[in-house]
């Protein structure tokens, strides 16, 4: 029994220390928001947050071990952080500048994880760049760049040219306007309520958007596409999945197509120039209309024509149906 109990203490012990040792915020610096045009953070294993404020400004470091590695206190990944990385923060001009990167001469993985938490002024332009962890951006507005190698990318509440890339994680956009470019090539997309030019594109996931407004070009080699009250110019595309679109209303062309799925599409009554081709073509009470249908491909003018809606897909049925 005694032998029991001493066991469970010492795991409940090691246990406690592991969590203590989760994270160490190594420093917080802060600055004078009005001098703050730009920022400039990057580091070479954590993530990073942005947040745009009308607060003071500031920039947190903070510290996580990797791997298994046990360390003693909070003095080692202080320690260790000095040992093997420089930190420059500070401002150069009108710059905020954040960056970590290892030491010359040092090499193997990172024994640490180095993230930040920064807080900014709303209107200000960022270069923002991590190799191993996602990226938080949030309430800026202006020119926003941002990269990650191995985590997933999250957009709220930006205005402004956004373009926004990562090659291991999914990206999530809500609340936000101007021209965003989101790419991944290992995750899903999800959008809501963004108004623009928009470009999404992935190589290993679907794509889904709910009040998508504006000019779309969405594309996937690896899932399916959801749109869901959503309108403007839209482009959607898919080599792996279905497509389907509720669109509220047509600004311009519609094209959807897929290589190995179902098209399903719904519009608003209207006028319309359509071409539709599939294993089967389905549309719900086609009226006052004037072309050529066949069971594989409807094709001709709906009410007197308007914008042309094009849908193809090479393995699967097309299905119309009115709002």
């Amino acid at each position: 029994m005694r032998y029991l109990i001493l066991t469970t203490l010492f795991f409940v012990s090691l246990f406690g220390l592991q969590a203590q040792q989760k994270n160490l915020s190594y420093t917080q610096k802060k600055f004078s928001a009005s001098s703050i045009k730009s920022l400039d953070a990057s580091t070479v294993g954590g993530s990073i947050r942005v947040e745009g404020t009308s607060g003071e400004a500031s920039v947190d470091v903070i510290l996580n071990p990797n791997g298994n590695k046990l360390l003693s206190g909070n003095g080692d990944l202080k320690s260790l952080f000095e040992k093997e990385y420089d930190l420059e923060l500070g401002m150069k001009g009108g710059t905020l500048v954040a960056k970590v990167k290892r030491k010359s001469g040092r090499s193997g993985n990172n024994p640490l994880s180095v993230s930040y938490i920064i807080h900014v002024p709303t209107k200000v332009t960022s270069q923002v760049k991590t190799a191993g962890g996602s990226i938080s951006m949030s309430n800026l507005t202006g020119d926003q760049n941002f990269a990650t190698s191995g985590g997933s990318l999250t957009l709220t509440s930006l205005n402004g040219n956004i373009n926004g890339r990562t090659s291991g994680g999914s990206i999530t956009a809500k609340s936000s306007k101007g021209t965003i470019q989101i790419s991944t090539s290992g995750g899903s997309i999800t959008m809501e309520q963004l108004n623009g030019t928009i470009v999404a594109k992935t190589s290993g996931g679907s794509i889904t958007g709910k009040q998508v407004v504006g000019k779309l070009d969405a594309s996937t080699s690896g899932g399916s596409i959801k749109l869901e009250n959503s309108e403007g110019d839209i482009q959607a595309a898919t080599s792996g999945g279905s497509v389907t679109a509720s669109l509220t209303k047509i600004t311009n062309p519609v094209r959807l197509s897929t290589s190995a799925g179902s098209i399903n599409l719904s519009l608003p009554k209207g006028g319309y120039d359509l071409d539709l081709s599939g294993n089967k073509v389905n549309i719900d009470n086609l009226q006052n209309f004037s072309g050529s249908t066949k069971r594989d491909k409807v094709k001709g003018s709906v009410n007197g024509g308007g914008h042309s809606v094009t849908a193809t897909t090479s393995a699967g049925s097309v299905n119309l149906n009115w709002l």
